[in-house]
């Protein structure tokens, strides 16, 4: 477990683009470096972009489940939630389409035509690989699946970015965005002015006691998280060695030959379709 007794001057002196407090505050006070970014990562023009709002709360009623959007900004025609990701969960996907479905919700009056309804992008910046194939970035939108070519035109955009695979971007000034964000040296004109913007904000009084009442505030709750991350992960090791288990005895069971595919299936509890591509493997 994570060992809080580092000072929170320590932490904040040592903050990367990467963290979310920070992310959402020098976006939120420059908004031409947000535009930029948004620019960079879509490959898309923007005239104007509405001054972005950090930390944005939506809910669609009292009894329904509320969203707090990381970085939540809009143009013309289309609106941006940008989302900084360090963690890697697999809850992402079902995450991206519950704020889709708020920010529809929230921008749709009643008596309003759909066709109102603005182009939505939902973006997380994730330092590792959601999907595990290796794409620097993954770009959902709706398609037919018996006619590829043919686009659901709803305006959804959902795309998550992997760092961790930045050498693989299309752009120079893309690679040279997320190196700086995992704390590589700034060496474009763009990310020399989010290094600038970075040196000033930890000379801003007011966001570093921000960050440390935060901190302070959610102490109790990040080490939970954390505990209740270890606690999975040891779920899942015992679950995976259970499984090696159970494909020994089934292949112990298919060499001696004495039970059906299906009789062994049943006895150590494993699908009939693993017990068929074992036997292939054991026997032939």
């Amino acid at each position: 477990m994570a060992n809080y007794t580092t000072t929170y001057s320590e932490r904040w002196e040592n903050l990367t683009l990467a963290n979310n407090f920070l992310f959402c505050k020098i976006m939120e006070s420059e908004p031409d470096l947000c535009k930029e970014l948004l620019e960079l990562l879509l490959h898309i023009k923007i005239d104007h972009l509405e001054k972005p709002v950090a930390e944005r709360t939506m809910q669609e009623s009292i009894s329904s489940k509320a969203v707090r959007f990381d970085v939540y900004t809009k143009d013309d025609n289309r609106i941006f939630d940008v989302e900084m990701q360090t963690v890697n969960k697999t809850n992402l996907p079902k995450r991206a389409r519950y704020y889709q479905s708020i920010i529809d919700v929230s921008n749709l009056n009643s008596g309003i035509d759909y066709d109102e309804l603005k182009d939505t992008y939902i973006i997380f910046i994730c330092l590792n690989d959601l999907f595990g194939k290796g794409h620097p970035v993954y770009t959902f939108k709706n398609i037919c699946n018996e006619d590829r070519s043919v686009n659901l035109n709803d305006g959804t955009f959902k795309v998550f970015f992997n760092a961790s695979a930045c050498d693989k971007m299309s752009s120079a000034e893309e690679r040279a965005f997320f190196n700086f964000l995992t704390g590589n040296s700034a060496d474009t004109n763009f990310t020399r002015r989010l290094s600038e913007k970075m040196l000033l904000a930890r000379k801003n009084l007011e966001w570093r006691n921000q960050f440390m009442t935060f901190r302070e505030q959610f102490k109790e709750e990040l080490e939970e998280a954390e505990k209740e991350g270890v606690e999975r992960g040891l779920e899942q090791g015992i679950a995976k060695g259970e499984e090696l288990n159970a494909l020994k005895n089934a292949e112990n069971l298919l060499k001696m030959k004495l039970l059906t595919p299906e009789q062994i299936s049943q006895a150590v509890e494993l699908p009939l379709e693993k017990i068929l591509e074992l036997k292939g493997q054991v026997l032939n």
